[in-house]
């Protein structure tokens, strides 16, 4: 039984304070950089004390899901403040304004496996192409098809350089799959840009979808070309995908990382072998729904630690 985190977790108070005081000018941009790399190195411990099978950077610089590729991106500027699905958090809107690639820049500042990680394996959390194609404004190409096919393209390049620095797997966020409810055509649009980012990678992938009900949306995205499709069972009902035939994993989204409300190690290990006897997927791993950096960081620590537990429990 395996377990890891899907994303963003919160910054510490001293993390929170040192950006403050950077961007007032009081701190310079090293010590502001290895307060960050002092977040990182914690976190990391934390998943590492947690035996999880990969870990994550957290993501601490991340203004949001979509910000770090408006640089390592070409052809796409920062547009105004618009609300990160029905959460009170916002993100800026990506405009596309010419064609998307990868510029060839650095990724250090935002996946950071080169800092010290106890011989931990790494996962990437990046944006799926159709969560950010449907989040973003397009005023260069013709067709909702040919961006998400850039963006696949682009995104593919990204992980080609990430590979090479040392991630094993990667993993593409995809609320909008269960929040916007795409159509057929889409659907299969958002299938050809997954063959794109897969074929032939050599590492681990998967799909994680949240803030909806991936039961709607299932039949296709069963056939997707990831490893590993993640689901918010906070959102979705296993009834909805028991008459599946599933020969991917499920990353059991069972922590709710929207509520404060600590979950118990019986309850978890309940829902995940209700998951693994009703749906018989190929395997489940254990994760929380979405970004843990909704909650405060002490809440966010405590259910690391509960979905370690969980998952020794069921193993």
């Amino acid at each position: 039984m395996e377990g890891h985190l899907t994303g963003a977790f919160p910054r510490s108070e001293a993390l929170v304070e040192a950006s403050r005081a950077a961007a007032r000018g009081r701190v310079s941009p090293d010590e502001l950089e290895a307060a960050y790399a002092r977040d990182v190195e914690a976190l990391v411990n934390l998943q590492t004390q947690a035996k999880v099978e990969f870990v994550v950077d957290g993501q601490l610089n991340w203004k949001d899901l979509f910000r770090p590729f408006s640089e390592l991106l070409t052809g796409i500027r920062l547009g105004g403040l618009t609300r990160w699905f029905d959460n009170n958090t916002f993100y800026r809107k990506p405009i596309i304004v010419d064609k998307v690639r990868y510029a060839g820049a650095s990724l250090d500042t935002y996946f950071r496996c080169s800092l010290p990680h106890n011989g931990a394996r790494w996962k990437a959390v990046l944006p799926g192409p159709y969560t950010f194609a449907v989040m973003s404004q397009n005023t260069a190409y013709s067709s909702f098809g040919d961006l998400i096919d850039a963006l696949a393209h682009s995104l593919k390049d990204v992980i080609s350089e990430l590979k090479k620095a040392g991630f094993e797997y990667f993993q593409f966020n995809e609320p909008s799959i269960c929040f916007s409810e795409p159509s057929k055509n889409e659907l299969q649009l958002i299938k050809q840009a997954y063959e794109v980012l897969v074929k032939g990678i050599g590492a681990k992938t998967a799909l994680h979808t949240y803030f909806g009900d991936a039961g709607k949306v299932i039949d296709s995205i069963i056939d997707f070309s990831t490893d590993c499709i993640g689901i918010d069972f906070y959102a979705t009902s296993i009834a909805s995908l028991v008459e599946h035939d599933f020969t991917k994993e499920i990353g059991c989204g069972c922590i709710d990382a929207r509520n404060s409300l600590l979950e118990t190690p019986d309850v978890l290990r309940k829902l995940i072998r209700k998951v693994e006897d009703d749906v018989a997927p190929k395997a489940v791993y254990v994760t929380p729904n979405c970004d843990l950096e909704f909650l405060p960081q002490s809440i966010a620590v405590k259910k690391l630690h509960i979905l370690a537990e969980a998952k020794e429990t069921v193993a």
